[in-house]
C-alpha cells in the first residue's frame, strides 16, 4: 500500500512539473514517463516503478552533462578526454550518491584529472576533514579563487560553495594543475 501511495506522489509530482513547463518535445524522458503512466493505469506497479527508476537515471546523466560544462577546455598544447558517464556513476556510490564530471588533459609532460563532485552528503563533512589534514600536516594553505585547496601528495582537492568536491590530480606538476584550476569559474559553479 505505501508503495502505491508513493508511486502515486511521484507521479502526481511528474505530471505537475510536465504541465507548468508547457508542452515538450518527446524524448527518451518523456517516452519512459508515458510508459510509467501506462504501465500505472495498467495496474503494474512493478513496471511503473522501473521506468520511473529509469526516468531517474537519464535526469542523473542529464545533470551529469550540465556539470561538465564547468570543466575548462585544454590550456594550449593539451588535449581533453572526457571521462565515461557510466563508471563515473559506480564512482558515486562511495560518496553516497550525487552527480558527477570529470575529465582527464594531456600533454608530452603528463597528466591532470579534474573531477568534480556535487549533490553527496560526504562533500560538507570532507570540508572539514581537508581544513584539519592542512593543519594537522602543517601544509601551506593553497588559495584559488578563494577556494582553499588541500596538496595531497600532489592531488589538489578544495570545496566550492560548501557543496561542490573539485579533484585535480595526474602526472603533471603542481603549477600546471594550478593553472587548470585557474581557469575554471568557480563562481558559475556556485549557481549548478
Amino acid at each position: 500500500m505505501r508503495e502505491i501511495n508513493v508511486l502515486k506522489t511521484l507521479t502526481l509530482a511528474v505530471l505537475a512539473t510536465l504541465a507548468i513547463q508547457g508542452p515538450a518535445h518527446a524524448d527518451e524522458f518523456t517516452d519512459v514517463i508515458d510508459s510509467a503512466l501506462a504501465a500505472y493505469a495498467d495496474g503494474d506497479i512493478a513496471g511503473a516503478s522501473e521506468d520511473l527508476d529509469y526516468a531517474t537515471k537519464i535526469l542523473a546523466e542529464k545533470r551529469s552533462s550540465a556539470l561538465s560544462g564547468f570543466l575548462p577546455e585544454a590550456l594550449p598544447g593539451w588535449e581533453r578526454e572526457d571521462a565515461d558517464g557510466e563508471g563515473m556513476g559506480m564512482g558515486m556510490a562511495m560518496f553516497g550518491g550525487g552527480t558527477s564530471a570529470a575529465a582527464t588533459y594531456s600533454n608530452a609532460d603528463g597528466d591532470i584529472t579534474i573531477t568534480l563532485v556535487t549533490d553527496s552528503p560526504m562533500v560538507a563533512s570532507l570540508g572539514a576533514m581537508f581544513s584539519g589534514l592542512s593543519a594537522a600536516a602543517g601544509a601551506k594553505p593553497l588559495r584559488i579563487q578563494r577556494v582553499q585547496f588541500v596538496d595531497n601528495d600532489g592531488e589538489l582537492q578544495g570545496i566550492i560553495d560548501n557543496r561542490i568536491l573539485v579533484t585535480v590530480g595526474g602526472s603533471a606538476s603542481i603549477e600546471s594543475k594550478k593553472a587548470y584550476l585557474e581557469a575554471m569559474d568557480f563562481n558559475a559553479i556556485k549557481d549548478y
